[in-house]
């Protein structure tokens, strides 16, 4: 089967809700749909050749209208998202047109600069009250953190974005769905897929305890009294390999931060989501491997034939891509959050929903 024939039979592209597969599929070089865990929209990329100039004429895409992909294969078959054309690029030598579409979108005012106080509410409510502001479903368990005081001088965007990674939250837009899990459930899920290094390739693992705090401290001052309150989590995850002689663990630093206080359960949560991070940055890895569309950010991994590096990744981001003459490729970044050789569980929570609204096995459009 050739790359043109794989194209027609696992993609379906729509325009404005209307079937173009057929007609674009002489024309299509590359299609590339990315999917990140959290802080950026994922993406849609299609590359088409344009010999006439047509797509730079009366072929031209409109600006916000929308594309849907969906990725089938033998025996399974997934709807991806609907996206929303943000950039037109004309190309010549040889001329082509790339389009680049955006899930979060441009039709929403989720980019507008927000000047806003929040005062005596909690985490959740804060999600809650952006959602509707922008009518968005809220999707997600998100812990009821007391929070003092808030400011916010940025986007909506920017905002949540700068809450999900103070608090350890996975969050981004995704058509209508504003979406914003603890990344500690996602990883408690059970694993989607198992994978021997052998059956990889462009395989990287990266091991380092340099950013791996011994201890994780935050200050913050009481408003009411003026005392300088301080919180310390010391960190009783990372293990020594078995092989390690002076059973180094960590580096001998702490981490400390001074910032301004949203209350004390704030900054307890925010102690426990720095530690937390820095302990998924100690293992972290990259893959290819052919076309698997049913695996995307938010996913567990198992990966093993892999040593000391083996054990259970967090897939972090997933990039899958059709090309004319190569196929259809997947890449993935991950990190480790939970191996036997080490004694490392990042995954002990139970997660209190079910996770599959988070990436493509949603169906977000």
């Amino acid at each position: 089967m050739d790359a043109l024939s794989q194209i027609q039979s696992e993609v379906l592209l729509e325009y404005e809700q209307a079937n173009i597969t057929r007609d674009v599929a002489p024309f299509l070089l590359e299609l590339t749909y990315s999917d990140s865990l959290t802080g950026q929209s994922d993406d849609l990329e299609v590359v088409l050749a344009d010999p006439d100039g047509k797509w730079g004429e009366s072929w031209y895409p409109g600006h916000g209208d929308t594309l849907t992909v969906s990725f089938g294969w033998q025996g399974g078959h997934r709807r991806v998202g609907r996206f929303e054309i943000d950039e037109i690029e004309l190309i010549d030598a040889p001329k082509t047109v790339r389009i680049r579409a955006l899930a979060t979108g441009i039709s929403r005012a989720v980019r507008t600069v927000e000047h806003r106080a929040y005062e005596a509410t909690t985490l959740d409510a804060v999600a809650r009250q952006i959602a509707q502001r922008q009518g968005l479903e809220l999707v997600g368990r998100i812990e009821p953190v007391k929070l003092d005081r808030l400011t916010q001088q940025e986007s909506d965007l920017s905002f949540l974005a700068q809450l999900a990674s103070e608090y350890d939250y996975a969050f981004k837009v995704v058509g209508a769905r504003l979406v914003f899990h603890a990344i500690a459930d996602l990883a408690a899920a059970a694993p989607s897929a198992t994978a021997a290094r052998t059956e990889l390739s462009n395989v990287r693992l990266r091991d380092q305890i340099r950013t791996v705090p011994k201890a994780v401290g935050n200050k913050h001052q009481d408003p009411a009294s003026g005392q300088l309150i301080s919180y310390r989590i010391v960190n009783g995850e990372t293990v020594a390999v078995p092989s390690s002689k002076t059973k180094t663990t960590t580096a001998s630093d702490s981490r400390k931060g001074r910032r301004r206080s949203a209350g004390a359960d704030a900054d307890k949560a925010r102690a426990s989501a720095d530690l937390a991070r820095k302990l998924r940055e100690r293992t972290t890895g990259s893959w290819s491997r052919n076309g698997s569309p049913d695996l995307y950010s938010g996913q567990v991994v198992v990966l093993t034939a892999a040593g000391q590096m083996g054990g259970k990744y967090l897939v972090t981001s997933a990039r899958h891509s059709f090309r004319r003459g190569s196929g259809f490729r997947s890449d993935f970044e991950a990190c480790r959050i939970a191996a036997d050789s080490i004694g490392l569980a990042l995954d002990k929570q139970t997660p209190g929903i079910a996770l599959a609204t988070y990436g493509i096995d949603g169906g977000m459009a």
